[in-house]
C-alpha cells in the first residue's frame, strides 16, 4: 500500500512538474515551438509569431502578435494580432475547436486555402479592422462577428461557412454592384438560409435601411423592406452605369423579390427627366422580370415637381398596378401646362385603354417637332380605346408650324370611343362633341365653333360642323365607312359670306384676296391612302365671290411673285404694305367638277382696273401627264402666262413696254397648288 501511494505521488509530481514546465515554457521564448508542437498534435497548422502572450490565470487563452498561420508552407493568414480561446473539447475530441478567436487587422489572407485543411471550429469569430476583396464581396475596415464558424468546404465561401449570428460594421462594403458606406448588418444564417434582420448604411449620400432573406439553395433574395431616404442623383453617366450593371446577371442570385421599396425625400435631375421631393412606394416587384412580367406589383408615386423631355409636371401623383402583360393606372394626375390632368385606365404591349381622362385649363404651346414625337409614341399601340374623355377650357397654340394657329376655349366630351383599331386612327365607335370658344388659323378668326360626330361599328358620321366667322359661316356634314377597306366617304359643305382669305391662308392658293365667298360643295371618294384619295375624288363645287379685292399686294408685285418657281403665298416673302385703297375685282361664279381625281375648272375671268386674270384647265391629282392648266395675268403693258402641261410647268412674260419675252421652264413638283 505504501508502494502504491509512492507511485501515485511520484506520478502526480511528474504531471505537476510537466504542466508547470509547459506553463513556464509558454511564458518564455520557447512558447512558439511548444505551440506548434501542440497544434501539430491537433491539426496540420503551423504558427509563427514575433510575440506570444500567455497568462496562467486564463489558461485557455493565448495572444499572438504579428502572427502568421501556414499549412504545408502556404500562408493562410497574416494579422497584427490573433487572440485564441481554446476549447477543452479539443483535447478529448482530437480536433481543433476554439471557444473564440479574435483577429485584428488582417494584412494578407488566402482564406480559400482553408477549404483544403483539416476541420477547425470557432464558436465565436471576431475580425477587427478587416479588409477583404473578392469578386463578389469587398469590405474596408470592417468589424465582423460570426458564430459557429468552421473550415469551409470547396463549394462554400469562407464567410458563409457558419451557422448562427452574423454582425458587421465597416467603413464601406460592396456586394456585387451595391456599395454602402458605414454599413451595419445584423443577420442570422442556418444552413443555406440567410436572415438579415437589419441592414443600414449610406448609399450615394442617401440613408438606406433594409431587411432581407437569402436562399443560397434556390439563389433567391427576398427583400422584405428597403427604405432609401434623401437620395440625390444628377450624373447621367453614373445613372447609365447603374442601369447597365443592374441589367446584368448577379453571381449567386437568380431572382430578387422586393416585397416593399420606399424612396422618400429624394430627387433626380437628369437631362431628359427628373423630379424633386420624390416619395415612392413599390410593392412585390420581381427582378429580373420586366414590368410586363410582374405578377401583381403596385407603385405609388408623388413629387413636388417632375420633368420629362420638354414637359413639366407640378404635384404629380400616380397609383399603378403591374400584372402579366398589363399596366393598370388607378389614378395619375398632375398640374401641367397651366392646367390639370387626371387619367386612369390600362395598357398592354399593343393596346391603350383610357377609362376616364379629365383635363382642364391646359395651355399647350405646340413645338415644331411635336408630330415626330407623337408618331413615335403612338406607333407602339395598335388599338386605342377611351371610355370617357372630358377636356374643358383648354388652349392650343402653334406659331412654328407652316400654318400658325390658336384655338382657345376648347371643350371636348367623348364617350365609349374606339379611336384606333388595327393601327388605323379614326372614330370607329362612340360619339364626340367638341366646342371652340375662339379660333385663329393663319389669321382667319372663328367664334363658337361646334362639331359633333358619332360612329357605330366603323360607320363614322360627322353630324354637324359649324365654323362661325366674323361675318359668315361654314357648315359641313360627312360620313365614312372605316370598316370598308377602301374607306368610302361623302362630304357636303355650305358656306355663306366666308372670308375670301381662306383661299390662300388655308388652301395656299397663290392669289391673296379679300371679300366674301358663298359656296356649295359635294364630294365623295376613297380614303384608304393618299393615292386612293387622289384617284377617286369626285364631286362639284359652286363658288360665288363677292366684294373681291387684292389683299395688300399690287398687280405688279403679284406678277413678280408668280414668276418664281414656287409661288405659294404661304412661302412668299413679306411685301411692302399697300397704303392706297385695295384694287377692287369682279368675277362670275366659278364651277369646279371632279371625276376620279381629275378636277375640271370652266374658263373664268377676274377683272379689275388695269388687271385681268384668266383661269382655265384641268388638274389631275394622281397623274401628272393629265395636267393641263393655265393662268394668264395681265397688268399694264405686261402679261404673264403660267401653264402646266404633262408634268412640266413653264412661265412666259411678255412686255409691250420693251418688246421682250422671257420663257422659264419649271418642273411641276416645284410648285404648290392644291392637290
Amino acid at each position: 500500500m505504501r508502494l502504491l501511494s509512492k507511485v501515485v505521488l511520484i506520478f502526480t509530481f511528474i504531471v505537476v512538474v510537466s504542466v508547470a514546465t509547459i506553463i513556464g515554457l509558454l511564458h518564455t521564448r520557447y512558447n512558439e515551438p511548444l505551440l506548434n508542437f501542440a497544434l501539430a498534435q491537433l491539426s496540420p497548422y503551423q504558427v509563427f509569431a514575433k510575440k506570444i502572450d500567455y497568462d496562467i490565470r486564463t489558461p485557455y487563452q493565448i495572444t499572438l502578435e504579428h502572427a502568421e498561420i501556414t499549412q504545408h508552407q502556404q500562408v493562410l493568414l497574416n494579422a497584427d494580432n490573433i487572440t485564441l480561446w481554446l476549447s477543452k473539447s479539443s483535447f478529448t475530441d482530437h480536433k481543433l475547436v476554439f471557444d473564440g478567436a479574435q483577429i485584428n487587422n488582417i494584412t494578407a489572407a488566402n482564406m480559400h486555402l482553408f477549404s483544403q485543411s483539416s476541420p477547425v471550429t470557432i464558436k465565436r469569430l471576431i475580425l477587427n479592422n478587416t479588409n477583404i476583396d473578392t469578386p463578389e464581396f469587398a469590405i474596408k475596415q470592417g468589424l465582423i462577428q460570426i458564430d459557429n464558424w468552421q473550415t469551409p468546404t470547396k463549394k462554400t465561401p469562407w464567410w458563409q461557412s457558419f451557422n448562427g449570428h452574423f454582425k458587421m460594421s465597416a467603413s464601406s462594403i460592396q456586394w456585387h454592384q451595391l456599395q454602402l458606406q458605414q454599413p451595419l448588418i445584423n443577420a442570422e444564417k442556418h444552413d443555406q438560409q440567410w436572415q438579415f434582420n437589419g441592414i443600414s448604411g449610406q448609399w450615394h449620400q442617401a440613408t438606406i435601411t433594409a431587411q432581407a432573406q437569402l436562399d443560397n439553395h434556390s439563389h433567391n433574395l427576398t427583400v422584405d423592406q428597403l427604405t432609401i431616404s434623401r437620395f440625390h442623383l444628377q450624373d447621367q453617366q453614373l445613372f447609365d452605369t447603374w442601369r447597365q450593371q443592374f441589367s446584368l446577371p448577379i453571381t449567386g442570385v437568380k431572382t430578387i423579390t422586393f416585397n416593399r421599396i420606399d424612396v422618400v425625400n429624394s430627387s433626380i435631375e437628369l437631362p431628359q427627366w427628373g423630379a424633386d421631393n420624390i416619395n415612392l412606394s413599390l410593392e412585390n416587384w420581381q427582378w429580373p422580370l420586366t414590368y410586363w412580367q410582374q405578377k401583381d406589383s403596385r407603385l405609388s408615386f408623388s413629387a413636388n415637381h417632375a420633368q420629362w423631355q420638354q414637359f413639366n409636371f407640378d404635384q404629380p401623383l400616380a397609383e399603378l398596378q403591374f400584372i402579366p402583360q398589363q399596366v393598370i393606372s388607378h389614378g395619375m394626375s398632375a398640374h401641367i401646362m397651366q392646367g390639370f390632368v387626371r387619367v386612369d385606365g390600362w395598357m398592354d404591349p399593343q393596346q391603350l385603354f383610357i377609362n376616364d381622362l379629365k383635363a382642364s385649363g391646359i395651355k399647350w404651346f405646340v413645338e415644331e417637332n411635336w408630330y415626330q414625337k407623337w408618331q413615335q409614341w403612338q406607333q407602339q399601340y395598335t388599338d386605342v380605346i377611351a371610355k370617357k374623355i372630358n377636356i374643358n377650357n383648354s388652349q392650343i397654340t402653334s406659331s412654328a408650324s407652316r400654318i400658325p394657329f390658336q384655338l382657345a376655349g376648347i371643350d371636348i366630351d367623348a364617350k365609349n370611343t374606339v379611336l384606333k383599331q388595327n393601327n388605323q386612327w379614326g372614330l370607329w365607335q362612340g360619339n364626340v362633341e367638341a366646342n371652340l370658344g375662339f379660333g385663329s388659323i393663319n389669321q382667319i378668326v372663328m367664334h363658337q365653333a361646334i362639331a359633333t360626330m358619332d360612329s357605330n361599328a366603323g360607320q363614322w358620321q360627322l353630324d354637324k360642323l359649324v365654323l362661325p366667322f366674323n361675318d359668315g359661316i361654314l357648315k359641313a356634314r360627312a360620313r365614312m365607312s372605316l370598316e370598308n377597306p377602301h374607306h368610302p366617304w361623302q362630304l357636303t359643305m355650305m358656306g355663306d359670306t366666308m372670308p375670301a382669305q381662306i383661299l390662300y391662308r388655308w388652301l395656299a392658293l397663290p392669289l391673296p384676296l379679300t371679300g366674301a365667298i358663298d359656296t356649295q360643295i359635294k364630294l365623295n371618294g376613297h380614303a384608304s391612302s393618299w393615292r386612293d384619295f387622289n384617284a377617286h375624288l369626285t364631286g362639284s363645287a359652286n363658288i360665288a365671290l363677292r366684294q373681291l379685292a387684292l389683299d395688300n399686294i399690287t398687280p405688279q408685285q403679284l406678277l413678280t411673285q408668280w414668276q418664281q418657281s414656287n409661288f405659294a403665298i404661304i412661302n412668299q416673302p413679306t411685301v411692302t404694305p399697300i397704303t392706297a385703297s385695295p384694287l377692287q375685282l369682279t368675277t362670275p361664279p366659278l364651277t369646279l367638277a371632279a371625276q376620279d381625281g381629275v378636277i375640271q375648272l370652266s374658263p373664268s375671268t377676274i377683272t379689275g382696273d388695269d388687271f385681268g386674270l384668266n383661269i382655265a384647265g384641268r388638274w389631275s391629282l394622281g397623274d401628272a401627264q393629265q395636267q393641263q392648266f393655265q393662268l394668264t395675268l395681265t397688268t399694264g403693258c405686261q402679261q404673264l402666262i403660267r401653264s402646266w402641261h404633262q408634268g412640266v410647268s413653264s412661265s412666259t412674260v411678255d412686255s409691250s413696254c420693251t418688246g421682250n419675252t422671257k420663257y422659264v421652264p419649271v418642273k411641276v413638283d416645284e410648285t404648290v397648288l392644291p392637290h
